[in-house]
């Protein structure tokens, strides 16, 4: 789900920038914004960032203990991709597994779709494995599939993402047709 959301970051400038650099201060301060914001790429509460909308304000600098950095509170506005239990969803395959495949979805790059929640799919091994429907529909790589946002989690990991599983149990979803759709890049 695209949500808008408030954020109140705190951005640490090092003294040497300031000094060497002729740029006015608050423009160091929105570079580093956005160089952090890369760094972070999401939280639990607000979800994937994809796009700072609005500065909303850059505060004043709070020196630091060791007096090489600065520190600036700054409020803006971002575009967040935040996924919801129950959400449909079109993903790309990027991996088939004996026991389920790996979807794409926007920021997220590995969305596990579980053979128990894929009925009626059967496993196919081979030099390019995939999964075939009793309707001879197939799900392989580079095939989109809607899904549903069955359960996630928050990753307490070192990589900063939403560990989301997938079922196609229900009408309307699994593979589909998507003329010159080659997934959602945000």
């Amino acid at each position: 789900m695209l949500c808008d959301f408030e954020v109140r970051l705190y951005v640490v400038v090092p003294m040497e920038d300031m000094k060497k650099s002729g740029e006015l201060p608050g423009n160091i301060v929105i570079r580093r914004l956005f160089s952090q914001l890369t760094f972070l790429r999401a939280t639990e509460d607000c979800g994937y960032f994809l796009k700072v909308t609005k500065v909303k304000s850059v505060g004043n600098g709070k020196l630091l203990d060791s007096s090489k950095y600065i520190m600036f509170p700054v409020t803006f506005h971002s575009l967040t991709f935040l996924p919801k239990i129950g959400e449909v969803l079109v993903g790309i395959v990027v991996e088939v597994c004996r026991h389920g495949v790996f979807l794409k979805c926007g920021p997220m790059n590995s969305i596990y779709l579980s053979v128990r929640k894929m009925p009626n799919y059967n496993y196919v091994p081979g030099e390019n494995p995939f999964f075939i429907c009793n309707d001879q529909s197939r799900i392989e790589n580079e095939v989109a599939v809607r899904f549903v946002v069955y359960a996630m989690r928050w990753s307490r990991t070192l990589v900063r993402k939403f560990d989301v599983l997938a079922s196609i149990e229900g009408d309307c979803l699994g593979p589909v047709s998507l003329n010159g759709f080659d997934g959602l890049e945000l």
